[in-house]
């Protein structure tokens, strides 16, 4: 059988072989070390597997999400650098101004660092009241920029007039018709004349996950009766001034940047309309999609790309100037909203192997099966006869023999050790076959100290593919098929499609776990959406996170460590007092006549245990407190 890796291993080899040039976009690399090292501002670069075990010794526990906000404020520099290029030489007149829709990532730090990127203007997108009012508590610029879409209703409206009033450059983007009558009402009774966007559904669909945000089905936005009816009321109150901004939005992973492109067009014809009814826009915002390539396959599958972030920024600004220049309309400044884009990068899932349930070739005598099951024996002597002629055994042959073996036991004719013997008879038959990647009975299943459901639900909801290596022993081939398994019990708490160099795949090539090892993953590219999105399946809660950034004099800086749920805040969240446990268990140890000091000792764990970490203690502890006295 061939073997899964190149011949003459080395370093290079494996940053080709985990395909890490493609999703890593420049941001990762393999060091000399043969470890995952991320690059920060280009220049600077930090050992991820150092950094794991920098956070080991503070006493920070597997999992751990390290954020790296220095990636995080590169990438929406070169955003914004992409844009500057391409308005450069094409040379139409308009801005970009990048809003960061917080509904990817709604952590205060994580926005915080969005704000203090080195661009000179970054806003804001929300879609709820409650995002409203957090964008509130961390804008600090009065001229800042912030896009109000989602549904609203008369408090939403009146705070984000509020907000207005606060200097804050406020756009109420109307998405529902329903809408405007409350707008007109507040901004009468306010005294505010408001700036307003209008989102419109397109026909133009991405393919994708995501498609069905955009085309005349969508969620979201004004059909075209709707819009036309829009601009009469707003002429009807003599307010078609109010009207400033055009929003569309297709998709959150567009891979295919033609696609992308049509939508843009057939927008950028409604701005016309719009500007031949006398309703002066003056902002197109083309909402997200800039997609990333999480499959490592650069082409335009679901979860990949087929185009670079510079051509992205070429086809909306020489799409804009096009039309504009075609029809002589003066041309918008643009807005985009690229969250997942600006955020992906930023954030590795670290966590560790706990356990490996290896499956290995063995090919048992043929006599070692009972003789007296004549039934089975036929089976196997016809196997035998297949494998003496040379021949691959056939796989109908093979399942029969399984389906008899299985009978013969429930049956009682065959003990378990006959069993056992019979099922690595039949292993060896499917490895002799070639199946070995194919049947996930043969590849052997790592345990990892994680929840799928918390940390990478879209795993579980989109089928999504995450990049995932080893943060060690890459100078070392590996040796293993593989399959991630969480700690969560439920059959979808597991991995099942993989990237490297071989394409996609149901496992994933990893290196054996030696004895007493500290084999340390990552799960890349999880800065979007992942940490929002995560699920209580059985209640494990959110991991500890930790900002890792390198000092003005290249020392290793660990900011904002913030320790993870305890088990404490995980039953207040299914309503069930931590209180009510102590006294239960306080009850049943007095019923069961225990010492008055085996009855402290015992409470005292428990105790304990309610502010201890929701995952497994990697540092082998007993009961440990994260949280409390």
């Amino acid at each position: 059988m061939e073997k899964p890796y190149p011949l003459n291993w080395s370093a290079a080899k494996a940053s080709e072989f985990y395909n890490i040039p493609a999703w890593g976009e420049g941001y990762f690399f393999v060091n000399e070390d043969g470890h995952i090292a991320a690059r920060l501002d280009g220049l600077q670069a930090i050992d991820l597997h150092a950094v794991s075990l920098e956070l080991k010794a503070q006493k920070l526990s597997y999992p751990v999400l390290i954020r790296l906000p220095q990636i995080l404020r590169a990438r929406i520099n070169e955003l914004c650098g992409v844009f500057a290029n391409a308005i450069k030489q094409s040379g139409v007149k308009t801005d970009h101004i990048p809003l960061y829709p917080i509904k990817v990532n709604q952590q205060r730090t994580v926005v915080e660092h969005v704000l203090s990127s080195q661009t000179t203007d970054i806003g804001l997108e929300i879609g709820s009241k409650t995002e409203l009012l957090a964008a509130l508590g961390l804008l600090q610029s009065e001229n800042s920029w912030l896009v109000c879409n989602g549904y609203k209703d008369r408090s939403y409206i009146r705070i984000a007039l509020f907000a207005q009033r606060m200097g804050i450059n406020v756009f109420i983007v109307v998405e529902k018709l329903s809408e405007l009558a409350l707008i007109i009402q507040e901004c009468k009774a306010l005294d505010v004349i408001p700036k307003l966007g209008v989102r419109v559904r397109l026909t133009s669909i991405a393919e994708g996950n995501w498609q069905n945000t955009g085309g005349r089905n969508s969620k979201f936005g004004l059909g075209t009766l709707d819009l036309l009816q829009l601009i009469e009321v707003l002429k009807k109150n003599n307010s078609g001034h109010w009207l400033q901004l055009l929003h569309f939005h297709m998709g959150s992973q567009i891979s295919k940047l033609e696609d992308f492109s049509v939508g843009l067009r057939e927008a950028m014809q409604i701005y016309r309309q719009l500007h031949l009814n006398k309703i002066n826009i003056q902002y197109v915002d083309i909402g997200g999609g800039l997609a990333i390539d999480y499959a490592a396959q650069r082409d335009t599958s679901s979860f990949s790309k087929a185009y670079s972030m510079q051509a992205y920024a070429n086809t909306v600004i020489s799409v804009i100037g096009d039309v504009c220049a075609s029809n002589q309309l003066p041309v918008p400044k643009v807005f985009s909203e690229n969250g997942r884009a600006m955020t992906a990068h930023h954030a590795v899932l670290v966590t560790n192997v706990v356990e490996v349930e290896r499956k290995q070739s063995y090919s048992p005598e043929a006599d070692a099966l009972d003789d007296k099951c004549e039934t089975l024996t036929e089976f196997v002597d016809q196997i035998e006869s297949f494998k003496s002629s040379g021949e691959p055994v056939p796989a109908h042959i093979v399942k029969q023999f399984e389906q008899q073996m299985e009978k013969l036991f429930v049956s009682g004719k065959i003990n378990l050790n006959q069993r056992y013997l019979g099922e690595r008879y039949v292993q060896d038959c499917m490895i002799a076959q070639e199946q070995y990647q194919a049947d996930a009975a043969l590849v052997s299943k790592y345990y990892c100290n994680f929840s799928i459901f918390q940390s990478m639900p879209d795993v579980w909801g989109l089928n999504q593919i995450f990049p995932i290596i080893p943060l060690a022993r890459l100078n070392e081939p590996p040796t293993e098929q593989a399959r991630l398994h969480d700690l969560t019990c439920d059959s979808d708490g597991q991995v099942s499609v993989y990237t490297y160099s071989k394409g996609l795949s149901d496992s994933l090539p990893l290196h054996f776990v030696k004895p007493n090892e500290d084999y340390v993953i990552g799960c890349f590219l999880v800065g979007a959406y992942q940490e929002i999105l995560g699920d209580v399946h059985n209640l494990f809660g959110d991991t500890h996170t930790a900002n890792v950034e390198l000092g003005s004099g290249g020392e290793l800086k660990i900011t904002e460590v913030e320790v993870g749920d305890c088990i404490n805040e995980l039953l207040s969240g299914i309503h069930l007092d931590g209180n009510r446990v102590v006294a239960q268990c306080r009850q049943r140890l007095a019923d069961n006549g225990l010492s008055q000091d085996d009855q402290q000792d015992i409470m005292t764990e428990i105790e304990d245990a309610l502010y201890s970490y929701t995952y497994l203690d990697s540092i082998d502890r007993v009961t440990h407190r994260i949280k409390g006295n």
